[in-house]
């Protein structure tokens, strides 16, 4: 059996390597001695792996490649259009074959993959949502292309736990609805995920309510953290992540409220603060380190303590995560390893997925809307979170561990949808569940 793992991002985004290093180990549990690929978004001459499983690279990498010029950039994506084109038409798999292996390196090693594979699975996160601007419509086409492209191999297609929405431009709500219609099954990790797909007119059908896939992180590292910080005896560790996201004012309102915070937290609790970077990406910029420096020159006091390295994998990060006693979290997924710690959190909402899965645990009291951080509110909810931290850490103690078995039971459902299917060719399914695949 071969299974092919799309729409993987970069280990230097913490979370989204933690979702990929789930999704490996649930496929092998499902299926055992399957043959597993990834393409992904990392480049397979410097990165040819990702815990042990091998990476193709991906058509969306090749045609968003910063690192060339723009008028070559626009060729590529010209030429993935030209395929997707290629692919609505009836009965294209054996075309797409053929022209294969005329492409280049790349966008072949992934289309090849995609026709060769038993099963198509698009990693979770929180990559399928849009704005009214044309970037927004070329990175969902780019999420969607190996999907439709599976499809016209008929190859069944399962999206793990994801986020969706909004959806604010017709064509984006054209190429969900288009796309998601027909896959086997689509997981939504919130209710305002499932809401967002009916929006957009996704059938029902195949949607089902998850689990964040990080709920199902182990991380192997044994970092001693409280040791290589020197936090003294008896301190609080608070541990913060901030990001950018918001305009310019607005994004200068949040760093002077986030480094009131932290100065709150160190001349008035007493606590040692550590902002930590959850995401160092190259690619369009996407480094808190550049948002941690800004907020250290507003905290200017040389007690905060300031992580700078962007070689600290998924697995260090989370080590971090769970030797602190409370975290302020803006990038969600330091908020999700915090609470599968059963450490106290607070979250910054940036998009809906905080507040939605804040939600299904009863903890959307600690969220805080990005656009309304401003400092009383921020100190007012860090006060709080230590007075009420032994308290909330007995909460999770008890609701943390049967929350995370969920997100372990997409290994069933990835068992009870797919075993049927992949067990046997296509041309001797049913009737009806070869007209599914199509």
């Amino acid at each position: 059996m071969r299974i092919l793992v799309v729409n993987a991002f970069r280990r230097d985004n913490r979370g989204d390597a933690a979702l990929l290093s789930v999704t490996l180990d649930q496929l092998a549990q499902a299926f055992p001695g399957a043959l597993i690929e990834i393409a992904g978004f990392e480049a397979p001459d410097r990165w040819p792996s990702f815990d042990g499983v091998p990476n193709l690279g991906s058509i969306r990498r090749y045609t968003g490649d910063e690192e060339i010029g723009r008028p070559r950039r626009i060729a590529r994506k010209l030429s993935a259009f030209a395929l997707a084109a290629l692919a609505a038409l009836p009965g294209s798999g054996r075309a797409l074959r053929a022209l294969s292996r005329l492409l280049p390196g790349e966008i072949r090693a992934e289309l090849s993959a995609l026709g060769a594979a038993d099963l198509v699975l698009s990693v979770g996160g929180g990559h399928f949502n849009g704005r009214a601007d044309l970037p927004s419509d070329l990175s969902i086409f780019f999420l969607l292309l190996p999907l439709w492209l599976a499809r016209r191999f008929r190859v069944p297609v399962v999206l793990g736990p994801q986020s969706f929405g909004p959806f604010p431009t017709r064509i984006q709500r054209l190429m969900m609805r288009r796309v998601l219609g027909s896959c086997r099954k689509v997981v939504a990790r919130e209710s305002i995920s499932v809401h967002r797909l009916v929006e957009a007119g996704v059938p029902t059908g195949n949607v089902e309510r998850g689990v964040d896939s990080a709920f199902a992180f182990r991380s192997r590292s044994q970092h001693d953290w409280r040791a290589e910080l020197r936090v003294p005896e008896g301190s609080r560790l608070v541990l913060v992540t901030a990001r950018q996201f918001l305009g310019s004012a607005g994004q200068l309102g949040y760093e002077r409220a986030m480094a009131d915070a932290v100065r709150h937290l160190i001349e008035r609790q007493g606590c040692t603060v550590v902002l930590a970077p959850q995401v160092t990406c190259a690619y369009q910029e996407d480094d808190d380190r550049i948002v941690n420096a800004r907020i250290t020159a507003l905290v200017a006091d040389p007690r905060l303590r300031v992580l700078d390295d962007g070689e600290l994998d998924h697995h260090d990060i989370f080590a971090l995560y769970r030797a602190a006693d409370c975290i302020l979290g803006t990038r969600f997924h330091s908020v999700i390893f915090g609470l599968v710690a059963q450490v106290p959190c607070a979250a910054v909402e940036y998009d809906h997925k905080t507040r939605g899965i804040m939600a299904d645990l009863s903890l959307d009291h600690w969220v805080v809307p990005m656009a309304e951080a401003d400092a009383p509110t921020l100190i007012g909810l860090l006060d709080r979170l230590l007075a009420e931290s032994p308290a909330y850490r007995r909460f999770l103690a008890a609701e943390v561990p049967g929350y995370a078995a969920r997100a372990h039971g997409f290994v069933d459902l990835l068992r009870a949808e797919l075993t049927p299917l992949v067990s046997v060719p296509v041309e001797q399914l049913p009737a009806a569940e070869r007209m599914a695949l199509r």
